[in-house]
């Protein structure tokens, strides 16, 4: 299709977020020659201006209201407390760089085969290309923490399951050296970034300042600029409204204007109108779905869509335990195991529970004054579990004041990031709270028949007792805020916008598509239809792809101005089945390929 520009836009596309589903759609539409913009609320961080010191509040967390413009942002709500990454690259900027495909048995579940009952052969391809773009290689680092977690897993007779994980980190070419060396481009063929070795510092999850993490802005990002991709930073969409046709109907067959204002300026937001054919939505379960209901309900601008919206987020049946332990080296002194990538290693306890180990650097300390631990609680019959945690306290009080000192406890603790494949999840509805003097907001919810959520998982716990005896001695506990509310602390939010194949039983079509709208689309984690019991970064970044794979070239003349990325050859231990080089992503748009598979970094 040869298009001409349009006056009456501004984009051709505008995408909401440029975290995992964003970017995706940022390359792919500008492949095929729309005029994109991109807006977000975070900042646009160089690596040497991540935080080196975690108790700098300014740079570590995002609350512009105080003055905080990090890129961690905390959600509470009465049910679960999120996490979630702010700037430029979105959730890549603080993820620990896991990148698993599920088992097969979450893809067999009713919530995926509602639509497709081969879901996995379907992304199987965009898994493969996923894994390339992101640089996915089999983790080689290991220290005395993978060592006390494997011996935990032998000591529960899983053994078996140990593994080291699949990364996105550029590994040093010898293993042994952690300089941070100069490596050139070593993932497109000359055309991508340059890029440097990992230096172990540990500092993934607080941005990588060493250009060795592979966050979008690496890559997906990077083509896209290329592609004249316009970014705007510090920049959020208040309001979403369907432009009228030449009959009146407002069903984005016309298009859309957004209302956008500045996210860190504390009085003169100045907000301003764009126009755009087509916008995509791609800020995460907590940025996508308020918008649409807003939208829906308050503005009432879009009000067509589903009734569906906001029902079953989920949280991957996720919990957070702290271990703080004495390992020691062969001469008896004290060992740092704040060294290597954030997560290196993980096994899974029983068939239902994945547990991954988390390291900090040196400087992360104010990580564990946040997630502050108390002595691991039980559940005792009747009695709440807010109770038997006092009782740990007054039984343990000097384990307990060891426990809640964060200073210097980045050195020697990890946390186990606990994950279960067990389907609950919360909704998000509409409603004018009272916490906010009756304004015009959301909250999460649970029916009266939902499985109620659970941040107690004694699995778990038995795992870190283990662990810490495994690392010759130490403290397991729990997250305080989790015990006391009982809601659990998620990195992972997922779903809230239904697959389906009707508005009836679903908020999109398999491609993201909203029902009752032309031109509209969610690409997002919002998509995801179950608990993946693995980090879901590379599953949101297959179903983007999947979701554009079928787009028509809109605009022939900036389509065939754009280059396509060829990827170099492989780095060892590469986890793609995708093994070659060149125009990997037009190989698998072509039917020759669709039956390609990504059998490799799969977890069986």
């Amino acid at each position: 299709m040869t298009s001409s520009q349009d006056d009456r836009f501004d984009y051709d596309q505008i995408i909401i977020g440029t975290g995992f589903g964003g970017s995706v759609s940022a390359l792919r539409l500008s492949e095929k020659g729309h005029r994109v913009l991109m807006l977000e609320k975070g900042r646009r961080w160089k690596d040497e201006e991540f935080s080196d010191n975690s108790w700098n509040l300014k740079k570590f967390l995002w609350a512009p209201r105080l003055g905080l413009t990090g890129n961690l942002q905390i959600s509470l709500t009465r049910k679960i407390t999120a996490l979630h990454g702010v700037g430029v690259g979105g959730g890549s900027l603080v993820y620990a760089n896991v990148h698993l495909i599920p088992k097969d048995e979450v893809f067999a579940a009713e919530s995926w085969t509602r639509v497709h009952g081969d879901w996995k052969q379907r992304l199987a391809p965009f898994y493969g290309l996923a894994q390339r773009m992101l640089g996915v290689t089999k983790s080689h680092y290991e220290n005395a923490a993978d060592e006390a977690l494997q011996e935990t897993a032998r000591r529960m007779g899983r053994e078996h399951t140990y593994q080291t994980v699949n990364t996105g980190v550029l590994f040093p070419e010898d293993p042994d050296d952690a300089s941070g060396a100069k490596r050139g481009d070593p993932y497109f063929d000359g055309d991508g970034p340059e890029r440097n070795s990992c230096q172990y510092c540990g500092g993934c999850t607080m941005g990588c300042r060493h250009n060795a993490k592979n966050t979008l802005v690496k890559n997906y990002l990077w083509f896209a600029e290329r592609n004249g991709v316009e970014i705007r930073a510090e920049s959020e969409v208040t309001r979403i409204e369907a432009l009228p046709d030449a009959k009146g109907q407002r069903d984005g067959s016309a298009g859309y204007e957004i209302t956008v204002q500045s996210s860190t300026a504390w009085f003169a937001k100045k907000p301003y109108r764009l126009r755009c054919r087509g916008l995509v939505l791609s800020a995460g379960v907590f940025g996508t779905i308020p918008l649409l209901l807003k939208a829906r309900d308050q503005d009432q601008t879009l009000p067509r869509l589903s009734s569906r919206l906001g029902r079953e987020v989920r949280t991957n049946s996720e919990t957070l335990i702290v271990n703080t332990a004495r390992f020691a080296d062969a001469s008896g002194q004290p060992q740092e195991i704040c060294h290597g990538p954030t997560i290196t290693s993980m096994f899974d306890p029983d068939d239902e529970t994945r547990i991954e180990i988390n390291r900090f650097p040196r400087y992360g300390d104010a990580t564990f004054a946040l997630q502050s631990a108390v002595p691991l609680t039980d559940t005792h019959g009747q009695v709440p579990r807010s109770v038997s945690m006092l009782i740990n306290i007054l039984r343990q009080p000097l384990t307990t004041l060891r426990m809640l000192n964060p200073v210097g406890k980045s050195k020697h603790s990890i946390i186990f990031l606990v994950m279960q494949t067990r389907d609950t999840y919360v909704h998000l509805k509409s409603q004018r709270p009272w916490y906010t003097m009756f304004k015009p907001g959301w909250s999460v919810y649970q029916d009266k028949d939902d499985r109620a959520l659970s941040n107690y998982f004694p699995i778990a716990h038995e795992a870190a007792r283990h662990f810490v005896e495994a690392a010759g001695g130490g403290e397991a506990g729990n997250v305080a805020t989790e015990v006391l509310s009982g809601a659990p602390s998620t990195a992972h939010l997922m779903g809230g916008v239904a697959i389906g194949t009707s508005a009836e039983d679903g908020v999109v079509d398999d491609r993201g598509r909203a029902f009752g709208y032309h031109n509209l689309r969610v690409i997002d984690g919002s998509l995801i239809p179950g608990n993946l019991g693995v980090n879901p970064s590379l599953t949101i970044l297959a179903l983007a792809e999947y979701a554009w794979a079928e787009e028509p070239v809109f605009d022939e003349g900036r389509a065939a101005e754009v280059s396509r990325v060829h990827f170099s050859k492989p780095l060892p231990g590469s986890c793609s089945a995708l093994d070659g080089h060149g125009d990997l992503h037009g190989l698998i748009a072509s039917d020759a390929a669709t039956t390609t598979t990504a059998t490799s970094g799969v977890d069986a």
